[in-house]
């Protein structure tokens, strides 16, 4: 049955991390309570890296399938939806405002239903994207790639390459 496992990560996981958004919320988004939260939040991921930061107001669904390398860095009011895994590989930058989703709805005779599909999502060593970006479902990016802001990533980013715009193209 699926559901008692659907409670208890919900439980265990994402309650704690709606607490921690919380209790941290009067706090400045510096470097300082950046990492606070970082290391607070850490246990309840599927892997919290070395020197974590997490910005003010960044809400993460299945925080339990979420992998983060080592100094990474989730920018103030980010959205992170892992419900179909999210690695993020070490000195990560995720800029503000950013989108990271896992899931994309399915459309059966004409209808969205609330049924989705689910692809991994995997952020490359090295790699900076700048504010409001969005990173679709099923998208692999390479180390040390740039994301420009603003754009969203619908297909995969090579190592070293630089995307920007809607949908994001190699500039």
């Amino acid at each position: 049955m699926k559901y008692p496992k659907i409670i208890i990560n919900f439980m265990l996981r994402e309650i704690p991390i709606h607490l921690i958004n919380m209790l941290t919320a009067v706090l400045p988004n510096h470097y300082i309570t950046n990492r606070i939260r970082g290391f607070l939040m850490k246990p309840f991921f599927g892997r919290g890296g070395k020197r974590l930061q997490i910005g003010k107001g960044v809400i993460i669904n299945n925080p339990g399938n979420l992998f983060l390398g080592d100094d990474c860095y989730i920018s103030h009011y980010c959205y992170v939806q892992a419900k179909g895994w999210v690695t993020i590989e070490d000195n990560v930058i995720i800029g503000p405002m950013s989108i990271i989703a896992t899931s994309k709805h399915i459309i059966k005779n004409g209808v969205v239903t609330n049924k989705g599909m689910n692809r991994p999502i995997v952020i490359g060593k090295g790699t900076w994207c700048g504010g409001h970006v969005v990173i679709t479902s099923g998208v692999t990016m390479g180390n040390s790639a740039i994301v420009g802001a603003g754009a969203v990533v619908t297909k995969n980013v090579g190592s070293h390459e630089m995307v920007i715009g809607v949908p994001a193209r190699p500039r």
